[in-house]
């Protein structure tokens, strides 16, 4: 005869580990990360390279995408281990629980940053922008924003839960509008601003 009380263990394989994203010391992303891993926890810490000049030479460097933050994978019973990582500020939160990043967002951010690595922008702040999708190139299937930016209309990756856009140089006949807004995009400069000759 089957039993119907679910056991301890049986609750514990339900759960599931989750993306969150952590706010850390300045200048402490890559220790942190390096920590979390020691500790067995999943962590992922996004890079971009950067030209760094001094007198005598360039160098290129790799420096956190987003400054101050990392995420991390893990189950809530992991959570204090991530406390204690040395470094450790909080957890970003939303309506008092830490933020839920989706693991497609994560895969998005791995993307862009393989193959735009040295051409990425971060954004902050208010844009309202259309639902499209990239439709050739690297980063076809990707999915985002067309915004309108000072020097013209750019597709951006909303980041869930951080508040935060990744600007990344699509050329607008890679880019089709979905959902309401499907269409063609008017890639006309905005008003006052002349195109390319």
């Amino acid at each position: 005869m089957s039993s119907l009380i679910t056991s301890n263990d049986d609750s514990k394989r339900e759960e599931k580990r989750v993306w969150h994203v952590i706010y850390v010391k300045a200048r402490h992303e890559k220790s942190v990360h390096s920590d979390l891993i020691t500790r067995k926890i999943e962590s992922y810490l996004p890079l971009r390279k950067e030209v760094h000049k001094w007198s005598d030479r360039k160098k290129w460097i790799e420096v956190p995408l987003f400054s101050s933050y990392v995420f991390v994978n893990v189950y809530p019973a992991e959570f204090n281990r991530v406390y204690l990582t040395p470094g450790f500020v909080k957890f970003v939160s939303t309506n008092g629980k830490p933020s839920v990043i989706p693991d497609r967002q994560i895969e998005d951010i791995r993307r862009v940053v393989d193959y735009f690595a040295t051409d990425i922008e971060v954004l902050e702040g208010s844009y309202a922008g259309a639902e499209a999708e990239v439709t050739a190139g690297p980063l076809t299937g990707l999915r985002g924003e067309v915004v309108e930016l000072v020097n013209g209309k750019s597709f951006v990756i909303r980041i869930e839960g951080l508040d935060k856009l990744l600007n990344v140089k699509v050329p607008v006949s890679a880019v089709r509008l979905i959902g309401e807004h499907a269409g063609a995009i008017d890639s006309r400069p905005p008003s006052g601003e002349k195109g390319p000759e």
